[in-house]
């Protein structure tokens, strides 16, 4: 009975975190909610937590999150032992899954003596090398190889197509062929874990990084890394019998032991359990299977007296919860930049700027920190990658809010579908309780198609309005009953706060001719020739592109192959035309028609090489 529950509390943890990890990756995958699956990774947390003490900014888009976990990461592993590794981490569980296949496959085998000394350098190496990178960046090297990271999102933002398909592959590979080949040998978060379970390499990190962070010490951060993550191997390949601080540590009563050796064959990591009185190995992640596999009564506990075989699992419940809590009352910037005078500060104000969809790393945060930077007036940044916002602050003296409202503005177009040319329209002007952007265009106008609404675009007046273009019988409390009806990821995200409509007549043809997009390029020395050579050639469109312009391709494909093709101009009258310049004798007019009427568009780029593309324009 005890076995059985035992089992049952680290299964629980351990089926409960891979089922929410699939559940998400699900919901993520068909739209009905987005995760990030860094949200509540300690490795992440410690490389923000590192790029805030050098450079006072946060890696990439981590969160006060990813941070309080990492401290709690760090802390646990300092106080208790390797907890996260035995009942939270997923490619731990994993890991341990393969191997008992590879186990019943008869294929896994430990490896021991120097084989198993020189392998164990690897993880210190790619430790070093993830958070010197990640400091020098600002962006999280992790991410370019993590086999879970990778996986989940499906090779997604910022993954290395090459080494994360190296990684899951020896990771895979690894677990069933060797005992928890990634754990022992590979993972970077396994190095920092065996680094802190030691007073010794502990106090070097504490000092070496106190006194950088205080006396602004001029070292290149790779040799403290370098010193640290060396330290740390030597600590764990001899492993030396010094002050590890763990206060939970595995004991075996010699006086109550029976010597079966159940113990050491139940291990997940091998250790030899039933040869030592207390287990110091720095593999033991305190999983609690030799306790829980042990037939004797007190023959093993946890410490000297303690027999509540269900604590460490209770712990990293209570931890957990107790790391969101912390999270959920603060909130740090991902990039923090002032570079006003005291005398301007006390003059200054600050707003908040909310659904900046564009601010999803530490690069776009700075790109957003140097074009504000540019602009008279605005004394700082902050920017929040997690909540999509950014708080300005200005000079009262030499800019208003609504400038830089304004300046920040970017106008946004979205067609849906065509109307008929004589059909009477109605424009409606609406009042949305959201910053819009293209992408809440596009969410809208998927969700339009099949009603009479034909295009939505934005302007701005002393806010973002809407404009939708709709058949003449759309009234007003039709098109604000559409729009908020509109359902995204389980929710109505636009609150339509007012609607007018506009008393600017338009029609069919004129809503097409403010949705097409002129052009206008002239190429191949077309000043060099005399205008009695010029002729040109007139194509009516039948299909084109409505929301983008892709007329620039168009023309490059076309001057590429032809010299003698000097300029093109595209216009919407009474019909969307195409205009081809020739030089006489230089380019036969049929040809230009049969090239540029080619499924595919072959562009040349200025470094020589091609590329084939489809092209989106179709020709009467």
């Amino acid at each position: 009975m005890s076995k059985k529950r035992v089992s049952l509390f680290r299964n629980i943890i351990q089926f409960s975190v891979l089922g929410l990890i699939v559940l998400f990756f699900i919901g993520n995958q068909v739209g009905l909610s987005v995760v990030d699956f860094e949200t509540y990774c300690p490795m992440g947390g410690i490389q923000a937590l590192l790029t805030l003490m050098q450079d006072g900014i946060i890696a990439c888009n981590m969160t006060v999150t990813q941070m309080v976990m990492g401290i709690i990461f760090l802390l646990t592993v300092l106080v208790l032992g390797k907890l996260f590794c035995s009942h939270l981490c997923p490619l731990g569980t994993v890991a341990e899954w393969l191997g008992k296949l590879g186990d019943k496959l008869k294929i896994r085998k430990d490896i021991n003596g120097v084989p198993d000394k020189a392998l164990r350098s690897l993880k210190y190496i790619l430790l070093f090398l993830t958070l010197t990178i990640t400091l020098k960046t600002g962006e999280l090297f992790c991410k370019t190889y993590d086999p879970f990271y990778g996986s989940v999102t499906m090779f997604g933002h910022r993954v290395n197509y090459l080494f994360a398909t190296i990684s899951i592959s020896v990771f895979v590979l690894g677990s069933v062929i060797f005992r928890l080949f990634w754990c022992k040998y590979l993972c970077p978060l396994g190095a920092i874990s065996n680094i802190f379970k030691y007073w010794i390499s502990v106090s070097v990190v504490v000092v070496v990084m106190t006194a950088m962070y205080f006396f602004e010490v001029g070292i290149d951060i790779a040799y403290v890394f370098g010193i640290i993550c060396l330290v740390g191997y030597v600590l764990e390949i001899f492993k030396i019998d010094t002050k590890q601080q763990s206060v939970l540590k595995i004991t075996r009563h010699t006086h109550t032991c029976i010597d079966c050796g159940l113990c050491s064959r139940t291990c997940p990591q091998g250790i030899d359990v039933a040869d030592l009185e207390m287990v110091k190995h720095p593999d033991c992640n305190l999983c609690g299977d030799c306790v829980s596999a042990c037939p004797k009564e007190g023959a093993l506990t946890l410490n000297e007296k303690l027999n509540v075989k269900w604590l460490p699992s209770l712990i990293v419940v209570v931890l957990f919860v107790i790391g969101l809590i912390i999270a959920g009352q603060f909130n740090l910037p991902t990039v923090s930049k002032s570079w006003g005078t005291a005398p301007q500060m006390e003059k200054s104000k600050e707003f908040t700027i909310n659904h900046m969809s564009h601010l999803t790393c530490f690069s776009s945060s700075m790109g957003f920190v140097r074009q504000m930077k540019e602009v008279e007036g605005i004394l700082g940044v902050s920017t929040y990658i997690g909540d999509k916002k950014a708080e300005i602050t200005y000079d009262t003296t030499k800019i208003d809010e609504l400038s830089i409202r304004k300046m920040l503005y970017s106008r946004s177009k979205q067609f849906i579908h065509a109307p008929e040319l004589n059909q009477e329209l109605v424009v409606h002007k609406l009042r949305i309780a959201k910053y819009l952007t293209k992408d809440d265009l596009a969410i809208m106008a998927e969700a339009l198609k099949g009603e009479k609404v034909y295009q939505l675009e934005t302007q701005f007046d002393t806010e973002v309005r809407m404009l939708a273009f709709c058949d003449a019988n759309v009234s007003e409390s039709d098109i604000e009953n559409l729009i908020a009806s509109i359902k995204y990821r389980r929710s109505n995200p636009f609150e339509v706060k007012d609607v007018v409509k506009s008393a600017i007549p338009i029609n069919g043809l004129g809503l097409m001719k403010r949705t097409f997009k002129k052009y206008k390029a002239i190429f191949n020395d077309y000043k060099t020739y005399p205008r009695e050579q010029l002729r040109s050639v007139m194509l009516v469109l039948e299909d084109f592109p409505k929301n983008e312009s892709k007329f620039k391709e168009l023309a490059n494909h076309l001057a590429k192959k032809y010299k003698g093709v000097v300029g093109i101009t595209a216009d919407y009258e009474t019909q969307p035309e195409v205009r081809f310049f020739y030089i006489e004798g230089m380019a036969n007019p049929q040809e230009i028609v049969d090239w540029v009427s080619q499924k595919e568009m072959t562009l040349v780029y200025t470094t020589g090489e091609t590329a084939q593309v489809d092209n989106p324009y179709r020709f009467k």
